[in-house]
């Protein structure tokens, strides 16, 4: 997939329109729609979107994105979709929805078909939507297709309810909707290595600040380095270390030691085991890291 920064002339795309955080199954759908439709007529497939999350331009809350924007086009890609477009927000959210249609979709893709969602809206003041886009499907000789809600257990599949399931600490609810597992990426940091003395090593990184956060707490996942390993991960501020402030993620990964300080790792969270807790003593802790690892142990059988 070439990802482009700018807009340029690539005309006959079959376009997907969106932010897309997260890339969960409704997403996956949508996109998969545009990249069928562009395979099915000798066509190439396109995703427009942005770099900056454009609800942050409509809300006086901060919106905090699932997942970072590299793993975002990397699951965008995992899809077949030949080109994508991320472009600044900025630039264009002052067009009115017909301009935006017309100079910029039109002018430069003359796209075969355009797929959004049915909650689609675009242009200044969010005025274009679905029904502008299918008006002028004709005159401008596209395939409009939009996607209705999609729902999982009566549930609908969005990027905010993901959020608040996240925020909430309903991992297992949120991986359901989004068809993967919410995962953090970074690099490896240098610890106190209190927790190699305790005979549990583990590899720490920093929790991205535009990424949601979950509730503090010990977690069943895994970690991939070159591999994926299973892992016992903690997410809060190690209060049995006195450690009160700085957050960080520290993942235990099983079967594994090998030094990874500066190394990217992906750490995927499954399930919340347990609360975060301040013991009286480190064989205390120890004795419950044991039984975490043994906790995680028992679930990677069962899942």
């Amino acid at each position: 997939m070439k990802v482009f920064k700018s807009l340029n002339h690539n005309p006959d795309l079959s376009l997907a329109l969106g932010f897309f955080d997260g890339v969960h199954l409704a997403h996956q759908k949508l996109i998969s729609h545009a990249v069928d439709f562009a395979k099915e007529n000798s066509k190439k497939s396109a995703v427009i979107t942005f770099e900056t999350n454009p609800s942050n331009y409509f809300r006086k809350d901060k919106v905090h994105n699932i997942s970072a924007n590299e793993e975002r086009l990397e699951r965008i890609e995992a899809l077949g979709v030949d080109f994508a477009y991320v472009l600044d927000f900025e630039e264009f959210m002052q067009m009115e929805a017909l301009e935006y249609l017309q100079d910029v979709l039109i002018m430069c893709f003359s796209p075969c078909c355009i797929v959004t969602g049915f909650n689609h809206k675009f242009g200044r003041a969010r005025e274009g939507d679905t029904k502008l886009l299918a008006k002028y499907a004709e005159k401008f000789n596209y395939k409009y297709i939009e996607l209705p809600a999609q729902k999982i257990q009566n549930c609908l599949i969005s990027s905010s309810n993901i959020r608040d399931m996240i925020l909430n600490g309903h991992i297992r609810n949120a991986n359901l909707l989004l068809g993967h597992s919410f995962s953090i990426k970074n690099n490896v940091v240098k610890g106190n290595m209190l927790a190699r003395k305790l005979g549990y090593p583990t590899a720490n990184i920093f929790w991205p600040n535009n990424i949601i956060h979950l509730p503090h707490g010990v977690y069943f996942g895994y970690v991939t380095v070159d591999k994926t390993y299973l892992a016992v991960i903690n997410w809060g501020k190690k209060p049995t270390f006195g450690e009160d402030g700085e957050e960080v993620l520290e993942a235990h990964i099983l079967n594994f030691d090998s030094k990874i300080y500066g190394k990217i790792i992906k750490v995927m969270f499954l399930m919340k085991i347990r609360e975060e807790i301040k013991f009286p003593d480190f064989d205390t802790l120890r004795k419950q890291i044991e039984e975490d690892v043994q906790t995680v142990m028992k679930l990677s059988r069962l899942s």
